[in-house]
């Protein structure tokens, strides 16, 4: 996979393989916390640590509060990244290299929070899901195939992620 900041306000992700290209369609998917309470506990964290020292009543309010007018936004905004990206991802154009298909995707950086949200978003909720470590650049070569399925998928909306982060957003 290449990626390149082009000068026109887009970036491209160019010579992505089948396997690149699997890993990316299943982003949108794989940002769902559904049936992993941990991820939506990081995902949508409560305001207040759990070793703080408030009152019942403050404490009640508070949760309350976060849970009628912060998490839905929230939800929305990771709702609204998701769709871009999936968007995005729907407008790829495939090329032959020999035997080998290979995928370029034009994005708009416009489009790049977005990215980065739903990257990181589908990171926490893949290393909660699979128990994976939590340090960056270990691919473990675990025996499971979903468990190293997923630490590779993760390793690579990470690179990604480096990438929007230091040449698209960074500028």
């Amino acid at each position: 996979m290449e990626l390149i900041k082009n000068d026109d306000s887009t970036w491209t992700l160019s010579k992505v393989s089948e396997l690149e290209h699997l890993m990316l369609s299943r982003l949108p998917d794989s940002a769902d916390p559904t049936g992993c309470e941990e991820a939506s506990d990081r995902l949508y964290p409560s305001p207040i640590a759990p070793d703080a020292e408030v009152d019942d009543d403050k404490s009640f309010t508070l949760e309350n509060d976060w849970k009628e007018f912060i998490e839905p936004e929230l939800r929305s905004d990771f709702r609204d990244s998701l769709k871009v990206v999936a968007d995005d991802l729907g407008k790829s154009s495939m090329t032959k290299e020999g035997e080998l298909n290979q995928y370029e995707f034009i994005i708009p950086t416009a489009h790049a929070n977005h990215w980065c949200s739903a990257l990181n978003q589908a990171r926490i909720v893949i290393h909660h899901r699979y128990d994976l470590p939590s340090e960056d650049g270990l691919l473990d070569m675990d025996p499971n195939p979903e468990k190293w399925m997923a630490t590779l998928q993760s390793e690579i909306y990470g690179m990604l992620m480096e990438f929007l982060i230091k040449k698209v957003l960074w500028i």
